[in-house]
């Protein structure tokens, strides 16, 4: 018993090391070459879509999830990934389409009875590109926001379908846009 408390809070100390700034430091985000479309949300979703139509035909777009997000709304050449998070009624199932930076993907598929999110509704179609998105927050970021952590499009239990993305820097770091690219603010 006493062991394995040892061998617990050992290796809890040793994630926390690593956390804290140990081996698993993150490359620094390149420029990323090539033009505005190249690693955006919408190039994710390109590559994605496939995928997506081969596990269900009527699988429906949920979510869009960005992690490591430059802020003219593409991944960094060598880091960050697009999450697309689709729900198919027929399979009762959620499946996940990960995008890396480099264009490739991994999946993954669970049992869901009911649609992800709040309000059970897929992302409308006509949703703009995450570098639209990102324009729309220029003059209202930090100057010293280099890119976002985390960015999450979904229609969550806001007004409708909004982007949520959160900036590296800032005393406001958490921005908001409307799906059609309108600024709402740092409050949902």
């Amino acid at each position: 018993m006493l062991l394995r408390k040892l061998l617990r809070s050992g290796a809890i100390m040793i994630g926390f090391a690593l956390i804290a700034g140990g081996t698993c430091t993150p490359p620094t985000p390149q420029p990323r070459p090539g033009n505005a479309f190249e690693g955006s949300a919408h190039w994710a979703r390109d590559l994605a879509q496939p995928l997506i139509a081969s596990f269900a035909a009527d699988a429906q777009l949920h979510s869009v999830i960005g992690v490591q997000v430059f802020r003219d709304g593409r991944l960094p050449a060598n880091t960050g990934s697009w999450g697309l998070v689709a729900w198919s009624s027929s399979q009762q199932k959620e499946f996940q389409v990960n995008v890396r930076h480099n264009g490739t993907t991994t999946t993954t598929t669970r049992a869901q009875t009911n649609p992800p999110g709040a309000n059970d509704q897929p992302i409308p179609a006509g949703w703009v590109n995450s570098t639209t998105i990102f324009n729309a927050t220029a003059s209202h970021r930090d100057p010293s926001a280099t890119l976002a952590t985390l960015v999450s499009f979904n229609i969550a239990t806001y007004s409708g379908p909004h982007w949520g993305i959160n900036f590296n820097a800032g005393a406001e770091p958490n921005h908001y846009v409307n799906f059609e690219g309108t600024y709402l603010g740092t409050t949902p």
